[in-house]
């Protein structure tokens, strides 16, 4: 008879993986970083603006509210005290005020926004480059239909104001 052990394999077990596996997955994983980083980036920005237009829309919906409710006009502008209007170069970033006049003439300011958060930039056109007015109709007086434009990085929402009062966005 013929020994067994001649015929049976030995196999050897493994677990784990050669140094030269180790290195190939690195080296993959490595070049995948590098290229999703960049996307990364646009991931926060988005919220940051997202954040800053709802918060501008939000105050221009306020303020034409307020104005027909009072029936009185009704003021949002930029302000960086968030006492006095600003009309600087600076954009409506610098945060806001929604204020109305009383007979007298004496300011009273209803609600103040802070500056935005994060490297945003929200520029107005020549109608709404400092302030928005409300008539006590709603409509703003003597202007035709006005752009801001929100950016951070490569995200942009414009913020279009008409003639009527209605504001609605538009991602870019």
């Amino acid at each position: 008879m013929f020994p067994l052990g001649r015929f049976v394999h030995k196999h050897r077990k493994t677990d784990g993986f050669t140094l030269l596996e180790l290195l190939i997955v690195l080296t993959i994983m490595g070049i995948l970083v590098v290229i999703a980083i960049p996307s990364f980036s646009g991931l926060a920005q988005g919220p940051q603006v997202s954040s800053a237009v709802n918060d501008l829309v939000s105050s221009f919906n306020y303020a034409r509210n307020e104005a027909v409710t009072r029936g009185t006009l009704v003021t949002v502008c930029k302000s960086n005290d968030l006492q006095t209007c600003d009309t600087s170069d600076i954009g409506w970033q610098q945060g806001w005020i929604v204020y109305l006049e009383d007979e007298a003439g004496l300011k009273q300011i209803i609600r103040v926004y802070g500056a935005s958060s994060g490297p945003v930039t929200m520029e107005g056109n020549f109608h709404v480059r400092n302030r928005l007015r409300y008539q006590a109709s709603g409509f703003m007086p003597g202007v035709s239909n006005g752009t801001i434009i929100a950016r951070s990085g490569d995200r942009q929402v414009n913020i279009i104001i008409s003639t009527t009062g209605r504001v609605r966005t538009q991602r870019m």
